[in-house]
């Protein structure tokens, strides 16, 4: 939701326009309007999962222009395991999906190593999005995995929630 009000001249029934650039674009365009309350209040609801990339907003309303915000958005990354136990040198399949979609882009297969994150694997997301690998660890133990959507023009960089397995 963005909403906001005429706070120099509070008048009901005052056309307000609300104009959008996504990432990408190099102009703004005109993405709806709506009419203040009797307060001066107004605002524009979005439909659920209809701001999914990085834009630019900012609104118009009697000769007078808001500061133009941005939006920063992550992408939702999911990460999961077909076992939650393995057993030393043996494989596990690893396996999720990005939304929106980022097909085509490879996406990073981190462990947590002392504090810090290395990378382990780097799978390309397949048409759907979505990608499959097998992994082998051979140290027992509970290694902590997470999967990082590096940012580019359209989102941040994203990561998914760690993943824990544990090797006996």
């Amino acid at each position: 939701m963005i909403s906001g009000g005429l706070t120099s001249n509070p008048v009901s029934g005052a056309q307000v326009v609300l104009w959008r650039e996504l990432a990408g674009q190099s102009s703004f365009h005109q993405f709806g309007q709506t009419t203040t309350d009797s307060a001066g209040q107004y605002k524009f609801t979005m439909k659920r999962g209809s701001v999914n990339a990085d834009q630019q907003w900012y609104v118009t309303a009697n000769g007078l222009t808001s500061l133009t915000l941005q939006q920063k958005v992550n992408a939702l990354v999911g990460l999961a395991a077909a076992s939650h136990t393995v057993t030393a040198g043996t494989p596990v399949a690893l396996s999720g999906h990005v939304t929106p979609s980022h097909a085509g882009q490879v996406l990073l297969i981190e462990q947590s190593r002392g504090g810090l994150w290395a990378v382990i694997a780097r799978p390309r997301l397949g048409h759907g999005s979505g990608y499959t690998l097998s992994h082998k660890f051979m140290r027992a133990g509970a290694v902590k995995l997470r999967a990082v959507l590096p940012g580019d023009s359209r989102n941040n960089r994203s990561n998914s929630p760690t993943l824990t397995v544990t090797i006996k």
